[in-house]
C-alpha cells in the first residue's frame, strides 16, 4: 500500500511540473532524469534506469528486477538568454525552471514486462522587457512552451539477445507568446504518437538500441487572443517532431561502460513555418521560425568506482537548428545551445534503494543575424545554461 501512495504521489508531482520551458537539443530535453542527464542522454542502446523507456521502450525489458521498481528525480534549470543588437544587451528575465521525470516496471512474466514513463521532455521560453529591440518598441517578447508526456509502455523479451518495446504516447503541449505584433494567452492542447524500439546484445560487452519516435499530432490551438487591432479567437497548428535514435555500448571491462547514440529530430517539419489564422479564418500571420532537422550526438560513460559508488559523464552537441538567417524571427525561442557536459554520481544504499546527483553545462553558444535591419544590426541571440538534478531510485 506504502509503495502504491509513493508512486501516486510522483506522478501528481510530476504532473504539475509540466510547465517548464527549457532549450537543450532545440527544445527537447537530453533525457527525464539525473542518470540520463549525467549520461549526456546516451540511453539508447544500454538505458540506464527507468524512464529511459521514453527515449527506447525496450529498455521495460532490459532491467534484472524480481517484481518491479520505479525512479523519480526532481530537476532545477537555470537558463541565461539575451538579445544583443547594435545599441544594447538585454537578459531574459525569466531563468529558473522546475522539471521531474517518473517511471515504474512491474515484470509480468520472465518475458513480459509492462512500464509508464512521464515528465516534461521539451520546452522554450523568454521573457524580454519593452525597448530590447529599439527604444521605440514598448512592448516586451515573452513566450513559454512546454511539452508533457505519458508513455505506457510495454516491452518483450524474445530470447537472451534481443528485447523489443512499444509505447503509444500522450502529450499535453501549453503555449503562449506576446511581441509588438499580437499576443496569444497560455492555452494547452493534448496530442498522441508513438515510439518502438529494439535492444540487441551481441556478446555480453557488447551491445546495440534502435528507436523511432513518430511525429506527435497535436490538437489545433485557440487563442482568444490579439494581433494588431483585431481581437478574436486566433487558431494555430504546431506539432511534435519525429526522431530515430540509435546506439551502441561497450564494456571494455566489468565496472566500465561507455556508450555512443546519434538521433535525428525532424524539426523542419514542424517548426520551419507556422500559420497563424485569424478570426475571420484567413492567415493572419505566418511564423517563419525556419528550423531546421538536427542531428544529436551523444557520448556517455559510466565507472564503479567503489562498491556501490558509481561515478558517470556524458557529451551531447547537436548544431543550433537555428541558423544566421533565422535569427530575427525567433527572438522568443533562442535554442541555440550546441555543446553539453554532464557529470554525475549514484550511491547504492541497499540491493534495493539508490540515490543520484548529475550537474550539466550548456555551453555559452551566439547566433548572428546575417539579415536584421540596418537600424539593429548586428543582432545576435545567446544562450547558455546549468541544470542540476537529483534522483531516487527503488527495485523490489
Amino acid at each position: 500500500m506504502k509503495r502504491k501512495n509513493i508512486a501516486l504521489t510522483s506522478l501528481m508531482l510530476v504532473l504539475t511540473s509540466s510547465s517548464i520551458a527549457l532549450a537543450t537539443n532545440g527544445d527537447n530535453t537530453l533525457g527525464l532524469t539525473a542518470l540520463e542527464w549525467a549520461r549526456g542522454g546516451a540511453i539508447v542502446a544500454s538505458p540506464v534506469d527507468i524512464p529511459s523507456m521514453m527515449y527506447n521502450p525496450a529498455a521495460a525489458g532490459e532491467f534484472k528486477v524480481n517484481k518491479g521498481g520505479f525512479d523519480m528525480s526532481l530537476g532545477l534549470l537555470n537558463a541565461s538568454r539575451s538579445i544583443d543588437t547594435k545599441t544594447k544587451s538585454t537578459d531574459s528575465d525569466a531563468d529558473n525552471y522546475l522539471a521531474m521525470g517518473v517511471g515504474a516496471v512491474a515484470r509480468a512474466s520472465d518475458k513480459m514486462f509492462f512500464g509508464i514513463a512521464a515528465g516534461g521532455v521539451a520546452g522554450l521560453g523568454v521573457d524580454f522587457a519593452g525597448g530590447t529591440l529599439s527604444p521605440a518598441t514598448s512592448v516586451g517578447v515573452t513566450t513559454t512552451k512546454s511539452l508533457f508526456k505519458i508513455a505506457p509502455t510495454m516491452a518483450y523479451v524474445v530470447n537472451d539477445k534481443l528485447t523489443v518495446g512499444v509505447s503509444p504516447q500522450i502529450g499535453y503541449q501549453s503555449m503562449a507568446m506576446r511581441t509588438a505584433q499580437f499576443t496569444l494567452p497560455q492555452t494547452g492542447v493534448f496530442g498522441l504518437g508513438g515510439s518502438v524500439g529494439a535492444i540487441y546484445h551481441f556478446t555480453p560487452t557488447l551491445q546495440a538500441g534502435l528507436s523511432y519516435t513518430s511525429k506527435m499530432f497535436m490538437q489545433e490551438y485557440t487563442f482568444n487572443g490579439i494581433a494588431g487591432a483585431t481581437e478574436g479567437k486566433y487558431k494555430m497548428e504546431m506539432d511534435v517532431p519525429q526522431s530515430v535514435a540509435g546506439g551502441v555500448s561497450f564494456r571494455p571491462m566489468p565496472k566500465l561502460l561507455l556508450e555512443a547514440d546519434v538521433k535525428w529530430i525532424d524539426f523542419s517539419d514542424v517548426m520551419d513555418r507556422v500559420e497563424l489564422i485569424g478570426p475571420a479564418g484567413a492567415v493572419a500571420q505566418t511564423l517563419a521560425f525556419g528550423w531546421k532537422d538536427q542531428v544529436v550526438y551523444s557520448l556517455g560513460a559510466e565507472y564503479e568506482a567503489l562498491p556501490g559508488l558509481t561515478l558517470r559523464s556524458g557529451y551531447n552537441y547537436g548544431a543550433s537548428p537555428i541558423g544566421k538567417e533565422d535569427v530575427t524571427s525567433n527572438y522568443g525561442s533562442i535554442a541555440v545551445i550546441e555543446h553539453h557536459l554532464s557529470v554525475g554520481i549514484t550511491k547504492q544504499w541497499s540491493p534495493a534503494v539508490s540515490t543520484s546527483a548529475s550537474y550539466t553545462h550548456g555551453f555559452s553558444n551566439k547566433v548572428t543575424s546575417n539579415n536584421a535591419p540596418a537600424a539593429l544590426a548586428p543582432v545576435s541571440i545567446e544562450a547558455t545554461q546549468n541544470i542540476a538534478y537529483a534522483q531516487l531510485s527503488f527495485r523490489f
